[in-house]
């Protein structure tokens, strides 16, 4: 059984539940089972205890039907957002009862084809972009006019841009009883201090945009008087429901790459990410701007060329390297880097000649990292590398 296939049944229902649910849910098993030659069923679940697989795995699914195969979805219960597990159901076909055929059938040697952990967390054929109308979940009448209440009372303005940031840190996976409880300091490399975006969001402030950053369970507060500035992860009246619709109405997301800004990306939202790593994994499939952490080899003090992210940072621990070192983006690239991403997307500037060309060449380059087609596929024709950013590095990082 594959290592997602454990986890989940670690955390299914109680034991005596199990037994007497067995009643009916083994005989079930049995008979799609003999079915099988004829139509295969599989018992699939959504993992839901992380919102960004759960949601990118949603669009996935509803995106991608088979033809040959009949899924009787379900998630596990309590999970990372109320609010997405009620929109999930009101658009798709969910069969919670699934569950104990699932169970039954793991325990019951021989149907490992009939039940799966529904594993799509990347776009790689661009479905969400081509198939827009298709995937696209609506919130009610009701559901807008609480939340345009509820930025109003922050002192928002009717049409007032926004824009949603969030910063990865290790809390939420420290902290919630969602997750495994194994040690998950191997992914702290991908952690940065919020401290570090605030003149970016004094800038948008400047530009009369609220800023909202987001997160379910964050380490620590901003430091900021900046009313414009909403420190959101620290409201007392945030709440699963203004988790999406935040994330799923902004002008602009700003993100490290941490999951719940793959809500934006559903709803097809502008994206920029800052202090991506590994930069491998780039969000390809959406209108994204990308900028990865400084690395550079603690020996010769080089920094690192994109070819050499590739071949040494895509599966590998980079916090505890003994080669490479990490410098995050300083607060001057983080500026300078959300100007350019405002400037693009209000139409102010554009790429030019130049900068088109250094852009194929990086996409040219991730496209020969052997991954490529388990990665991207398809590119988003605004898929795109922080040009400030870049034209510092050009004659390293592109090497």
């Amino acid at each position: 059984m594959k290592a997602n296939e454990k986890s989940i049944q670690n955390k299914v229902m109680p034991h005596t539940l199990k037994i007497l649910n067995g009643l009916w849910a083994i005989p079930f098993v049995l008979f799609i089972r003999l079915l099988k030659p004829i139509h295969l069923i599989k018992f699939s679940v959504l993992r839901s205890n992380r919102l960004g697989d759960w949601v990118l795995d949603t669009a996935q699914l509803k995106l991608t039907p088979e033809k040959k195969i009949h899924r009787l979805v379900w998630f596990k219960e309590p999970c990372s957002n109320s609010f997405w597990a009620k929109i999930v159901k009101r658009n798709l076909k969910i069969s919670q009862w699934a569950e104990s055929p699932y169970y039954w059938n793991w325990k019951i040697p021989g149907g490992d084809e009939h039940n799966e952990v529904f594993l799509k967390d990347r776009d790689t054929e661009g479905l969400m972009e081509k198939d827009n109308s298709k995937h696209r979940f609506s919130f009610s009448e009701e559901e807008n006019v609480n939340a345009n209440s509820w930025l109003k009372s922050k002192g928002w303005s009717e049409g007032q841009p926004f824009v949603c940031i969030i910063v990865r840190d290790s809390a939420y996976l420290k902290s919630s009883n969602l997750v495994e409880k194994i040690d998950w300091s191997y992914h702290s490399y991908r952690d940065t201090n919020i401290n570090d975006y605030l003149p970016a969001m004094e800038w948008l402030t400047d530009q009369g945009i609220y800023v909202f950053r987001m997160g379910k369970v964050m380490e620590k507060p901003l430091v900021t008087k900046n009313k414009k500035i909403i420190d959101y992860a620290f409201l007392e009246d945030k709440s699963d429901f203004l988790d999406i619709w935040l994330f799923a109405n902004c002008n602009l997301c700003i993100s490290t790459g941490t999951g719940p800004d793959f809500v934006s990306d559903f709803w097809r939202r502008p994206l920029l990410y800052l202090n991506y790593i590994p930069i491998g994994n780039a969000v390809s499939w959406s209108n994204s701007m990308s900028i990865p952490k400084n690395l550079y080899w603690k020996k010769s003090g080089k920094e690192l060329s994109l070819k050499e992210h590739l071949k040494f940072t895509s599966y590998h621990n980079i916090e505890n390297s003994p080669d490479i070192g990490q410098r995050d983006l300083s607060k001057e690239e983080i500026l300078v880097s959300v100007k350019e991403c405002w400037k693009f997307l209000s139409g102010s500037s554009k790429l030019t000649d130049e900068e088109k060309i250094l852009n194929k060449k990086f996409w040219k380059i991730i496209k020969t990292q052997p991954e490529y087609r388990n990665q991207h596929r398809w590119i988003h024709p605004l898929a795109r590398v922080g040009m400030s950013w870049l034209k510092n590095k050009e004659a390293t990082f592109l090497r």
